[in-house]
């Protein structure tokens, strides 16, 4: 679960995916994948905690990296960043839209002229 939580692979089997923005559902699954990846992890943790499984240092090197490449920021911060990101797409969406109209309306003045 740790290497694929570094590397990148949110999927079973390693397809590595990349998330949808666009889709809000998307979001939503990715977030439950990482969460239940953390949830596999921190259930190993609490067993070499308890003495039910052997420790391994390599696998603690690699959970000392994961956590911390990971940046310490509030709720807050990460609620706000998500919703400038998702006014971002929305912006494009719409100049996306705003684009497609005027090329249609292009070639019907082309046909007429």
């Amino acid at each position: 679960a740790v290497v694929s939580t570094q590397s990148g692979h949110y999927g079973r089997g390693g397809n590595k995916k990349t998330p949808n923005f666009n889709d809000q559902e998307q979001i939503i699954t990715s977030c439950s994948e990482m969460i239940a990846q953390i949830n596999i992890v921190m259930g190993h943790v609490k067993k070499v905690l308890s003495g039910e499984a052997p420790s391994d240092k390599e696998l603690g090197r690699q959970l000392m990296e994961v956590v911390q490449s990971i940046p310490n920021l509030d709720g807050d911060t990460i609620t706000n960043m998500l919703n400038s990101h998702m006014q971002d797409l929305l912006a494009v969406e719409y100049l996306t839209y705003l684009t497609r109209q005027q090329l249609a309306i292009s070639a019907r003045i082309n046909q007429i002229l």
